[in-house]
């Protein structure tokens, strides 16, 4: 079984901004920015449609069930990992997400816990990651009113090449100017504490049983793609539900197989990946998934990918 390509869901959010759309040559304006794709996604409502092979046009989901061992080895379906790319050109609702153990009870989903790899950012970009107050109370009144990101959100500037981790528990909002791809874990449970005074549902009791205030940002800064630096391979971001490696390939770039699924998403250049069993044209944004019984494969071209699996 070789590379598999994925249709994203694409969402209009009203936050979206149009980067998406021109990366990727998509129709766009009046209320459709395709803001937000789902590139990778077996989650029900979002799931992803295979868009290569003799099972074009099945859902993500369905075809993991037909192919689980060729495609995701001895992991459970819960295991796969989500990619999403974002545009916002205005921040997006404060939010946080539940661990395995709350989402479970409260919901019947599986823990959320994502990082951010900054495809771009203009300079003085801003996102919020954690707490700057560890008071309760005071937290609960700023969410009462719809102020809680801009009295007590941690801003971070990012910068193109940086990626950042947000474990369950974080209180977080990705702001504008800031293009992004999110990896992350199978969970799709969302509890926002402020949306800026737009009016959508919020969910304080619930985010506050899961906010854990103690969270800090973790960001590691892998700079801009460098030729000149040859072809490396280091670490993004670790997390027990994901790990993303950042892959900066010149000319090429070999990697055995681990009899684990693997996604690869391009976020500089364009790739090409070639296995035994195909070859497929990976562009930038693009992501595409490595079946766990692919053996080796090699990434052509001189590109940065992000190689994400389940550690």
């Amino acid at each position: 079984m070789g590379p598999i390509l994925l249709e994203p869901t694409y969402i209009s959010p009203i936050w979206g901004g149009t980067r998406i759309s021109e990366a990727r040559g998509l129709p766009h304006g009046g209320d459709v920015n395709n803001g937000e794709a789902f590139d990778v996604s077996a989650h029900e409502g979002i799931c992803t449609t295979v868009a290569n092979g003799p099972c074009a046009g099945m859902k993500f989901d369905e075809f993991l069930a037909r192919y689980h061992d060729e495609v995701i080895g001895d992991l459970d379906d819960e295991a796969t990992i989500q990619v999403v790319s974002m545009d916002p050109k205005e921040f997006l609702s404060v939010q946080v997400h539940p661990d395995e153990a709350y989402a479970q009870a409260a919901e019947g989903d599986h823990e959320k816990a994502e990082s951010w790899y900054i495809l771009h950012a203009e300079p003085g970009a801003e996102l919020i990651a954690g707490c700057s107050t560890d008071d309760v109370d005071a937290l609960r009144a700023a969410a009462a009113d719809d102020t809680i990101g801009n009295r007590y959100g941690k801003r971070v500037e990012m910068h193109e090449g940086d990626f950042i981790l947000i474990p369950a528990g974080t209180m977080h909002a990705l702001g504008p100017g800031i293009f992004a791809v999110e990896i992350g874990s199978f969970g799709n449970t969302t509890y926002r504490l402020c949306d800026w005074g737009r009016g959508r549902e919020l969910h304080v009791e619930k985010g506050f049983d899961v906010l854990k205030t103690s969270n800090e940002p973790s960001v590691r800064h892998l700079g801009l793609y460098d030729e000149s630096a040859g072809t490396r391979v280091r670490t993004g971001v670790e997390h027990a539900l994901f790990t993303s490696n950042v892959v900066d390939v010149v000319g090429e770039w070999s990697c055995e197989g681990t009899e684990r699924y693997q996604v690869l998403t391009c976020v500089h250049g364009n790739a090409v990946i070639e296995t035994d069993e195909g070859t497929v044209e990976l562009p930038y944004t693009m992501s595409a998934v490595i079946p766990a019984c692919t053996g080796s494969y090699t990434v052509r071209g001189n590109c940065r990918v992000l190689q994400s699996y389940r550690p």
